[in-house]
């Protein structure tokens, strides 16, 4: 089983390579089973096809990306905390894991057109709110927080970060994303401790 699971992680290197070099349209199973040093029929033993290559291989990913936050959430008390711990990482992410960042691209824009796509999509973006809103009901619950409407408090954070996701590599930018992104976090969390967002609709 070991083995099977190594293999399956040789395959989703060599596919997040091809994938984020030629993008998902020109890249095909042929050019995959090559970088991974195996067969073609090998390959087709592991995943179906191209769109299932394509969706467990963002599945992989993004449980990889959280298991870095459920990892470090373990280290962390507080919801203030927590939400800074999520900047971190998405800081971090930028930084480090591209390849990530530009298969996540890939999906955004599949998914406009590929219905199974967008159904993993709105489940992987469901996911991030539910977490931040779980942090956010908590900073309220404790006081830490005020009292606001902590689920659309979480589409914001979400939104932003896969704004600066999309960002990075969408334009020449003239500062680091990255930084920006912590920035519009401490933002939040100001208006989060000093003033009341019910008003907002």
């Amino acid at each position: 089983m070991a083995e099977k699971e190594n293999r399956k992680e040789k395959i989703f290197a060599a596919a997040a390579s091809i994938f984020t070099e030629y993008g998902y349209f020109k890249t095909s199973m042929e050019m995959v089973s090559h970088k991974a040093d195996m067969t073609l029929r090998g390959l087709y033993y592991h995943f179906k096809s191209k769109d299932d290559l394509f969706l467990q291989l963002f599945q992989y990913m993004n449980s990889k990306y959280y298991s870095q936050i459920k990892d470090e959430a373990e280290t962390v008390k507080g919801p203030e905390e927590k939400l800074k711990m999520y900047a971190r990482i998405a800081s971090k992410v930028l930084n480090e894991n591209e390849d990530f960042l530009k298969i996540c691209q890939e999906f955004l824009a599949i998914s406009t057109r590929n219905a199974e796509v967008r159904k993993v999509m709105t489940s992987f973006y469901s996911t991030q709110v539910d977490r931040i809103k779980n942090i956010v009901n908590e900073g309220i619950e404790s006081g830490c927080f005020i009292k606001t409407d902590a689920e659309k408090v979480a589409r914001a954070i979400v939104l932003i970060t896969m704004g600066v996701f999309n960002f990075h590599f969408s334009l020449n930018s003239d500062f680091d994303p990255a930084q920006q992104h912590t920035f519009d976090i401490e933002l939040i969390l100001r208006g989060l401790k000093s003033f009341s967002l019910e008003k907002i609709t």
